[in-house]
């Protein structure tokens, strides 16, 4: 909703500055009076004028330091891991990739659907798998399940919070 609050109280600047523009330029080429007619229509001395003004002024203000807040406490959906040799920065998209390429590597599993998202310093995986029909399936999904989680971490280095 900022983002396009933002987004409309720069094309309203913009279009004001190209209506400016536009003015000036058909008044200096066209001998036109447009800029004269906006003067005498819109009073610069009434209080009215002045008021309104302020009002927009600090809309403008507020919705720019609200859009500007936004962009800096968005969290990044990647996320760093340290090692020995540095530091590597780890997408949400790889780790969604790694845990689809070990549950397609199951042979219960026929087909999944990985969902991953980050929850402070981890991830969580939420996973949807097609399986085949097979004794003992809850035991074998949750193995299944802390398998993946060691999978992601020796892969990644991402310590995965839940495996769903």
């Amino acid at each position: 909703m900022i983002a396009i609050l933002g987004f409309l109280a720069r094309l309203s600047v913009i279009l004001g500055f190209l209506g400016i523009a536009f003015s000036s330029i058909s008044d200096m080429l066209f001998r036109t009076d447009y800029l004269g007619q906006l003067d005498n229509f819109i009073d610069l001395s009434s209080l009215n004028f002045k008021v309104l003004v302020g009002l927009l002024s600090i809309i403008y203000l507020v919705i720019f330091l609200l859009s500007y807040l936004n962009k800096l406490t968005k969290y990044s959906q990647n996320r760093k891991v340290k090692n020995k040799n540095g530091e590597i920065e780890v997408s949400i998209k790889t780790i969604n990739e790694t845990s689809k390429d070990f549950l397609s590597g199951q042979e219960i599993i026929k087909n999944s659907k990985v969902r991953s998202y980050p929850k402070g310093k981890s991830v969580v995986i939420e996973a949807t798998v097609d399986t085949y029909n097979v004794d003992n399936l809850n035991e074998k999904l949750a193995e299944i399940q802390n398998k993946l989680s060691d999978y992601v971490f020796h892969s990644t280095g991402i310590t995965v919070k839940k495996v769903r």
